[in-house]
C-alpha cells in the first residue's frame, strides 16, 4: 500500500481496524500522526499562497509609481534625471524578476499559449532592454527568425531578457548578440550568441543553480545568480529545452529548444 500511494501521508486512513487491542493503539496512534502532518502541509501551502498573493499584489502596486517617475522624468530631461531613470530601469527589471520567481511554483495558472513568432519574442525582449544595449554599444544580429511557434510569448520573452541581459553584463568591447535558428520536425531551436568574457568550463554545469555565480559573478558584484535559475525552471513548465554552451574568452551560446505545434497535438499538451 505504501509504493503505491502517492500521497503516503494519508496511509493511515486506508489502514483496516486491527482486532486486537495493540494493532488498534498503534492505528490510532499512526492516524493522528497523520492528520497532524496533514495539517501542517495544508498550513504551510495556504501561508505560501497568502504569500504569493501578497508579492504579486505588491509588484502591481510598485509598478505604479515607478512608471510615473519615468514619466516626470520625460517631461524634465537633464544628465540627472537621466541617470535617475537608468536606476529605475534596473528596479523595474528586478521588480520583474520578482514576480516571475514568486510566481514559478505555479506558473502554468498565469500561461497564456498562443501563436506568435520568434521574432516577435525577440523584438519584444530587444525593446526591453534597448537603452542598457545601446549604452553597453552592442549590436543585434537577427537570422531568420520569422518562424512560427506557439508558447507563452510573456514567459519566453522574460526568458530571452535575461539572456540579453547576461550578454551586456559579460561583454567585452564591441559587444555583438546574434540570433539565429533551426527548424527540425519535432521542434525548433533559437540560438542566441554573444561575443563576451564566456563561462569557464568549471562553472558551466552550475549555471542553472539557484544563486550561483561563479567565476565571473565574483568579478562583476552585481550578480544574483537567479537569473539563469529562474529561466530554466520556467522553460521546463512550458516543455522547453534550454541550455548554455561556451569557450571562456570567446562567447557563449545560449539554446532554447521549442516544440513545434504538430508535436505538442500529438503528445496531447
Amino acid at each position: 500500500m505504501m509504493e503505491q500511494m502517492e500521497e503516503k501521508s494519508l496511509l493511515g486512513e486506508l489502514l483496516t481496524q486491527p482486532h486486537f487491542l495493540e494493532g488498534q493503539i498503534l492505528v490510532d496512534i499512526l492516524r493522528r500522526c497523520n492528520k497532524y502532518q496533514n495539517d501542517q502541509i495544508s498550513n504551510a501551502k495556504q501561508a505560501s499562497r497568502e504569500y504569493r498573493e501578497y508579492i504579486d499584489s505588491w509588484i502591481h502596486e510598485i509598478k505604479t509609481p515607478i512608471t510615473s517617475a519615468r514619466l516626470m522624468i520625460e517631461n524634465e530631461k537633464n544628465p540627472t534625471t537621466l541617470r535617475i531613470d537608468d536606476e529605475l530601469r534596473k528596479i523595474d527589471t528586478y521588480v520583474e524578476q520578482v514576480l516571475y520567481y514568486a510566481r514559478s511554483t505555479d506558473v502554468e495558472k498565469d500561461f497564456k499559449v498562443e501563436k506568435t513568432t520568434l521574432q516577435s519574442l525577440v523584438h519584444a525582449a530587444l525593446k526591453t532592454y534597448s537603452k542598457p544595449l545601446i549604452q553597453a554599444g552592442g549590436k543585434p544580429v537577427l537570422n531568420d527568425l520569422d518562424i512560427p511557434i506557439v508558447a507563452d510569448s510573456k514567459s519566453c520573452t522574460f526568458v530571452i531578457g535575461q539572456i540579453i541581459s547576461n550578454a551586456i553584463k559579460y561583454r567585452k568591447d564591441n559587444l555583438q548578440i546574434e540570433f539565429s535558428t533551426k527548424t527540425d520536425k519535432n521542434n525548433i531551436s533559437l540560438f542566441i550568441s554573444d561575443n563576451g568574457i564566456g563561462i569557464s568550463a568549471a562553472d558551466l554545469p552550475r549555471v542553472f543553480d539557484k544563486g550561483f555565480t561563479g567565476e565571473n559573478g565574483r568579478r562583476y558584484s552585481k550578480s544574483t545568480g537567479i537569473g539563469l535559475y529562474l529561466s530554466q525552471k520556467l522553460c521546463k513548465k512550458m516543455n522547453i529545452v534550454l541550455s548554455v554552451s561556451s569557450d571562456p574568452g570567446q562567447g557563449t551560446t545560449v539554446t532554447m529548444v521549442f516544440p513545434t505545434e504538430s508535436y505538442l497535438k500529438e503528445a496531447g499538451l
